[in-house]
């Protein structure tokens, strides 16, 4: 049986790029920077609930949809105006700051780097040069090329096949519950990292581990990989959870 190289998936949104930049173009337009965390949610829930019909909608369209409701309900004058000011910073956000750090250890176990997107590839494309992570990436999957928003079982087989490898050797490292269950759902392995939210979802699969760290994730994920992959744990410092 062939070998397949072990891969470490990471979500982008969140994850890798802080959504921090978000809030400070809705206090620009007077609003809480609050307000960041509400649309996303609502973006999230209403992507979700419309997948679940069997529609695909586009992140950039579920987007603008969603802030164009928000912003209504909020009283804001010119919404669809408002929403054309506030949607462009998803091509400004920022990596946190442990990213850089992580990728390059990820790829000094000799994982393949993919990252995994609910977001376009153009966007994800231009994030990744603008933050200089272009040589710790190997690969972007959108699910503009399966249609399907992640946490979708088949989204998950589909971008790992994309790079030639199976859930059975990959893991995936999501900021968001949902993600992570969805992972594990399709069969890989997860890691949580600690963002937004303080607490896993106790409702939700748990992860393989969680860390405040994504360093701390892909030392441990990386083990694990190895061990499936016969290439044999190196000495580690510990699991991360």
């Amino acid at each position: 049986m062939s070998q397949k190289k072990p891969v470490l998936v990471f979500d982008v949104i969140e994850t890798i790029f802080s959504l921090e930049a978000l809030s400070g173009a809705f206090k620009v337009e007077g609003l809480p920077s609050h307000t960041k965390d509400v649309f996303f949610g609502q973006l999230l829930r209403d992507a979700f609930a419309t997948s679940t019909t069997g529609t695909y909608v586009p992140f950039v369209e579920m987007a603008r949809g969603t802030l164009e409701v928000l912003l209504t309900n909020l009283g804001v004058p010119s919404p669809e105006a408002v929403a054309g000011r506030i949607l462009p910073v998803f091509g400004q956000l920022e990596a946190h700051p442990d990213v850089h750090e992580a990728l390059a250890l990820a790829r000094s176990r000799g994982m393949g780097v993919l990252f995994f997107t609910n977001g376009s590839t153009a966007n994800t494309q231009a994030l990744v040069e603008r933050n200089g992570l272009t040589d710790h990436v190997d690969h972007i999957f959108s699910i503009e090329s399966c249609r399907q928003w992640k946490p979708k079982e088949s989204a998950y087989r589909a971008a790992v096949e994309r790079v030639g490898s199976e859930p059975g050797h990959c893991a995936m490292i999501a900021a968001h519950a949902w993600d992570t269950a969805g992972a594990m759902n399709a069969g890989m392995l997860a890691g949580w990292v600690r963002r937004q939210d303080r607490r896993f979802h106790p409702a939700m699969t748990k992860p393989t581990c969680t860390s405040d760290s994504l360093v701390e994730l892909v030392d441990s994920l990386s083990d694990r990989l190895s061990s499936i992959n016969g290439t044999g744990p190196k000495t580690s410092s510990g699991p991360a959870d």
